[in-house]
């Protein structure tokens, strides 16, 4: 959960970045007097991506960090569960 949390904005980010650069090979191509829907093309493959990105990791990492307290909570109650058994045990020696 948290890889995927990690990565899905990296991947999104790589779609931004090869949507502008196939929207500024447009222009480079073609200058301003190039077609704008190539254009947009290019810049809606950025937007999009970048979108994409960012709704997958923004739940994935609210479930990753409810997940990760939990086990912490767990944790802490287990710790505290095995100090009791010790110190009951070390008692009726």
């Amino acid at each position: 959960m948290g890889t995927i949390a990690h990565i899905s904005p990296l991947l999104g980010l790589l779609g931004t970045v090869t949507g502008n650069i196939q929207a500024f090979g447009v222009l480079g191509e073609f200058g301003m007097g190039g077609d704008p829907a190539i254009l947009a093309r290019g810049i809606s493959e950025a937007l999009i991506t970048t979108a994409a990105g960012i709704i997958v990791a923004v739940p994935a990492i609210i479930f990753y960090n409810y997940l990760v307290s939990k086990v912490n909570h767990t944790i802490i109650h287990l710790e505290n569960r095995v100090s009791e058994l010790v110190l009951l045990l070390k008692g009726t020696r």
